[in-house]
């Protein structure tokens, strides 16, 4: 299982005729290049690095419809 996971997040999965069937993104040169788990990893951990809860609202008090 890890063996297909390390592929999946190799480089050299860009190359034509990968078979490949995940998600990509564009880049500047109209490359694509898929996203890994690694990716997904690391932008779950910068959201969770800047993530703060929400204000309270004013209004927070007051029942609905009133």
């Amino acid at each position: 299982m890890h063996i297909y996971r390390d592929a999946a997040m190799n480089l050299d999965s860009q190359q034509p005729g990968n078979n490949f069937h995940g998600g990509a993104i564009i880049d500047e040169q109209g490359r694509e290049i898929p996203i890994t788990e690694a990716m997904i990893q690391q932008a779950f951990q910068r959201l969770e690095k800047s993530w703060q809860p929400p204000a309270q609202s004013l209004n927070s008090g007051r029942k609905a419809g009133a």
